[in-house]
């Protein structure tokens, strides 16, 4: 039976010690009824770092960081909010509960567990084949591209011998068919189970939290009835939409400072060969266009992203949404441009490491990456195909959130394509699709995301103790989705639940998140919440009372609710908020 996430989420906070945890991490001492600290997520010499174990906050008065043991958790150890939540759960003997509609929380500790062990089982095996004489095509392969043991040992690289050696390996450590089934190691034809892997050069993949959830493997052997590249299907530990191949040395090296800046290529090869060149924060998608749970992992660690992807995909096969998802998560989006048939370790044997430092240096937004790819769609000396080319360009232009950007493409456009900046921006509005008005009802008012409306939200999805539901306020959100879930939240009394964000889509699970993500300092609680749901009430009675107003026909019935209103609204003088 699906138990409800925010109680559950506050037992664990009531049960974890937030001075022993934060205590792992820095040095604590007390002064007063806080304990004090150097700050450990910005530098600092005398102590501003407070934490409060009544209220189970921490604070810092230099760089403002804020929250509860979860939000330390996740900032410190670079996590996400779920992965924190568990770690601290099993740290104080709780188990994470079944959630209704989220594949993976409905699988249990001890069968997650076992998966894991596995699968660590199955890497080491791996690894240890590599020095085995059946593997000698394997190593000659690695040494061909000067693959030095240090980064074999640092990536795991391993070699499956053929297509029953691991499962008898792992048959005598004790492990069922169905448990590697499970993890995406076996399968069966014509009842024979057998390696998925079989006889491949192979690529463990390792989660943030240093888990082995799967592999991908290559075979090296010419016209092969099987496939070259194979890689880990779906499993209760492995969503190939979540990992980021590399994660777990992302989070090794940001343990050592600041990272200026992620690498995301294509594939294993190319992560190994920027990592031998020093290139340390090179990372990989796992085979697909980039996601928004992708995006808000890198987001963790850095603010700027450069995409290297090889030089004869550019522009051709690149999800160009995959990078609009990483500039809507509030990354930095930059495109090295490779050479047309090299990928970053042909740059690097051919140029060194300083030839790719070059292309990075160089390497452009994504605004400009998008136009190059339209200029490179046509024949620019043919007018119908120029014509067509400032088209389209001037609708990415369009697209840009503010008029200095603008500027300075149409610019850029208007030096490719002749057609002079008034043009191109009289083109923009042509093809400006013309947007319905705006739905007016007595009750809906649009507002922005303020800060006031920010806390109101989160205070409201996160369940905190001191939330009510005096009034109904649904008709002031702002937009559907915040209509719906306060909605949810009002009509359960509670806040969002796993089975509820679940069921929510990529675009909306990130404005759910970027609400979240505020920020609380001393004063939010009780009082401000009480300040801010009486200013919303207060602007919603005015909007009723401005649409009736707007009628021109105005009944008895009609003049009493005006009447009503304006008694109602004179309650509520201007407040705080």
């Amino acid at each position: 039976m699906d138990r409800d996430f925010t109680d559950f989420k506050e037992k664990v906070l009531d049960k974890t010690d937030i001075a022993s945890l934060i205590s792992k991490y820095v040095h604590l001492e007390r002064k007063g009824r806080n304990l004090w600290a150097c700050c450990p997520f910005h530098s600092e010499d005398t102590p501003s770092f407070a934490v409060n174990e009544e209220k189970r906050m921490f604070h810092c008065f230099g760089c403002k960081e804020s929250g509860d043991a979860i939000s330390f958790l996740m900032k410190i150890e670079h996590i996400e909010f779920i992965e924190a939540l568990r770690r601290l759960a099993e740290s104080v003997g709780m188990e994470m509960p079944r959630f209704n509609g989220s594949r993976e929380h409905t699988v249990d500790k001890k069968k997650r567990d076992r998966l894991y062990q596995l699968m660590r089982d199955a890497a080491r095996h791996y690894y240890d084949n590599l020095s085995s004489p059946q593997a000698k095509v394997f190593r000659d392969y690695l040494e061909e591209r000067k693959i030095p043991s240090g980064m074999i040992t640092r990536f795991g690289l391993g070699a499956s011998l053929d297509f029953n050696e691991m499962l008898e390996f792992l048959e005598k450590k004790g492990y069922t068919y169905e448990e590697m089934h499970a993890a995406g190691i076996a399968d069966s034809r014509n009842d024979r189970h057998y390696d998925v892997f079989g006889k491949r050069l192979m690529y463990p993949i390792i989660d943030g939290m240093g888990n082995v959830v799967a592999f991908g493997g290559r075979t090296l052997e010419k016209d092969v009835h099987f496939a070259k590249y194979r890689n880990s299907t779906q499993t209760d530990i492995f969503d190939k939409s979540k990992v980021i191949y590399g994660a777990n040395l992302l989070k090794n090296r940001a343990s050592k400072g600041p990272i200026d800046y992620i690498i995301m290529t294509e594939g294993y090869m190319d992560v190994i060969a920027l990592h031998k060149a020093g290139f340390d924060t090179a990372v990989a998608s796992m085979g697909t266009s980039l996601t928004a749970k992708q995006a808000k992992q890198l987001k963790v660690y850095s603010n700027l992203v450069y995409i290297s992807y090889d030089g004869d995909t550019a522009g051709q096969k690149a999800t160009l949404r995959g990078l609009d998802i990483l500039k809507e998560c509030g990354l930095t989006v930059k495109v090295v441009r490779l050479p047309d048939g090299l990928d970053p370790d042909d740059v690097i044997k051919r140029d060194g490491r300083e030839g790719y430092q070059k292309l990075l240096d160089e390497a452009i937004p994504l605004t400009a990456y998008k136009i190059e790819v339209l200029r490179s769609k046509y024949n620019l000396s043919d007018p119908d195909q120029k014509a067509k080319f400032a088209i389209e360009a001037s609708a990415v232009v369009r697209a840009l959130p503010n008029p200095v950007e603008q500027e300075q493409y149409f610019e850029y456009v208007e030096s490719v394509s002749g057609f002079s900046v008034s043009v191109l921006r009289r083109q923009a509005a042509y093809s400006q699709p013309e947007e319905p008005p705006p739905a007016v009802t007595k009750t809906e008012e649009k507002i922005e995301y303020d800060d006031n409306l920010r806390f109101f939200l989160s205070s409201i999805f996160q369940g905190r103790d001191y939330v009510d539901f005096d009034k109904n306020l649904t008709g002031i959100m702002p937009d559907e989705l915040s209509k719906k879930l306060y909605a949810i939240c009002r009509d359960g009394n509670s806040g969002l639940t796993v089975s509820v964000v679940d069921e929510l889509t990529d675009e909306e699970r990130l404005r759910v998140d970027k609400i979240l993500e505020y920020t609380y300092l001393p004063g939010d609680g009780r009082e401000r919440f009480t300040d801010v749901e009486k200013s919303l009430y207060k602007r919603l009675l005015n909007s009723e009372l401005d649409y009736l107003k707007s009628l021109p026909d105005k009944d008895m019935q009609v003049r009493l609710r005006m009447q009503q209103l304006i008694y109602e609204i004179a309650k509520y003088p201007q407040n705080r908020s």
